[in-house]
């Protein structure tokens, strides 16, 4: 069996699945096991595949028609243009979040010396961060031991020595002040828990369920939040649709923060929220 019709029978298992892509995914999925360039594919279309690849490729293929993530079926991810490895540990990193850790670079000081990554998960966002600022010290918290376990994997991946990682609940372990803080925290509601897409329910419930209305996370965060951000500090949320609007009204209240802006994401959805905490 040819590359190409090696890629035609996975995409014809995937579509029938229900699959919005199943080309681009099964073209992904031998790429990830052959090694193979997207064009260094479209050039061996004609060569025969190697019968172990073949078995391992349909293999992987089996795993994303039961609608497993492609990133978990790959065991990688892509963020802000960087690889990095993915696992059921944590959420899979979404384009919604990168647009979040964008607004959260543009409104930070030009130099940071004490940021944290709050609910980092694979640690994608606090790799990142230590890569952008590699003068400053990078903290990364979350709940999970094994999601603390990817994000130390990820950190190794790309050498970011700056990065320390800390298990804790939201900030019970720190007593500093930080110049910024970006929260992926959980904010689906739990009612809705069930209706998630297919492909959701492999991410761990523990990093999605944000209980009643999907804000009790959220809300036992920014009533606290001020405590460790410094005047003239940054932080930055992600949640969605009418939870941004119930965010700000609660920065707003607490009468601690600044220059509070929100705004959607590609899809037109309400997704992030920033503030700057006031002078002391």
């Amino acid at each position: 069996m040819t590359h190409s019709e090696a890629v035609r029978e996975a995409a014809r298992l995937l579509r029938a699945a229900g699959i919005q892509s199943p080309i681009r995914d099964s073209e992904d999925m031998l790429r990830h096991l052959t090694g193979m360039a997207r064009h260094e594919l479209v050039l061996a279309a004609n060569m025969p595949v190697p019968g172990e690849t073949l078995e391992r490729f349909r293999a992987l293929a089996a795993r994303r028609a039961s609608r497993e993530p492609l990133q978990h079926v790959t065991g990688e991810a892509w963020f802000m243009g960087r690889r990095f490895l993915c696992s059921p540990a944590a959420l899979v990193p979404r384009p919604e979040t990168e647009l979040v850790f964008e607004r959260f670079l543009g409104a930070l000081p030009r130099a940071p010396d004490l940021l944290l990554d709050l609910g980092t998960g694979s640690g994608v966002m606090g790799v990142c961060l230590a890569l952008q600022f590699p003068q400053a010290t990078i903290v990364g918290s979350d709940v999970s031991k094994e999601a603390l376990h990817l994000a130390a994997s990820n950190s190794a991946l790309h050498g970011t020595g700056n990065l320390f990682l800390v298990r804790c609940d939201l900030m019970s372990a720190f007593s500093c002040l930080f110049d910024g803080i970006v929260a992926n925290l959980p904010y689906i509601p739990g009612v809705a828990m069930d209706d998630l897409q297919p492909e959701v329910r492999f991410d761990p419930a523990v990093a999605l369920d944000g209980g009643a209305g999907g804000m009790e996370v959220i809300e036992r965060f920014v009533s606290s939040a001020h405590e460790r951000v410094r005047p003239g500090g940054v932080l930055a949320l992600e949640a969605s649709g009418r939870q941004i609007c119930r965010i700000v009204r609660l920065l707003e209240g607490s009468n601690e923060w600044d220059r509070i802006a929100h705004g959607r994401d590609l899809a037109g959805r309400a997704r992030w929220v920033t503030a700057v905490r006031k002078p002391a």
